[in-house]
């Protein structure tokens, strides 16, 4: 091989190399945003500024059989009522097992998948209800299977859909 074919050669593939190093250096960066306006409903965190992101629930004593989280809701509506419904099933799993028996209740009414749950706003508000309700939520821990231990992180999406009741 010629040595400027080789000189040629080896400064390209520094070149190349730099290149690369600098790609590696980028960092991308996702942020989604959403926004709604409803007047009629609005429903929050107990102190009505966001909603919930991620919660974990707490073992119920020492054995963690069974966990639990109990979290204010804050509604806002016009009318005295509003109707939520558990719009996917429960299910919280780490790949090899899933959380058992899930239940969901808001103010101790139990909330089930596909059913609507109607409940009575009593508390008034400026310009209509504003209420905190209580949304219980509770799971069993898998029972362990052959040698594969049930110990992990378990995760879970808990999707309700919150609307208001007809008008009269």
């Amino acid at each position: 091989m010629n040595f400027k074919v080789a000189l040629i050669a080896l400064g390209l593939s520094t070149a190349m190399v730099g290149m690369v190093q600098a790609a590696d250096n980028t960092v991308s960066k996702k942020i989604t945003l959403t926004a709604q306006i409803n007047d009629a409903l609005f429903v929050s965190k107990a102190d009505g500024s966001t909603w919930y992101g991620t919660e974990e629930l707490t073992a119920n004593d020492h054995t963690q059989t069974s966990f639990s989280k109990t979290l204010p809701v804050r509604v806002w509506s016009t009318a005295d009522g509003f109707n939520v419904t558990l719009a996917q099933p429960l299910k919280m799993s780490n790949g090899a097992y899933e959380m058992t028996n899930a239940a969901v209740s808001l103010d101790t009414k139990a909330l089930t998948f596909g059913t609507v749950l109607t409940v009575d706003q009593t508390v008034t508000g400026v310009g209509g209800y504003d209420q905190i309700h209580q949304l219980a939520v509770s799971v069993d821990a898998p029972t362990q299977v052959g040698a594969v231990s049930t110990n992990g992180s378990y995760s879970g999406d808990l999707v309700m859909l919150f609307e208001p009741t007809p008008a009269p």
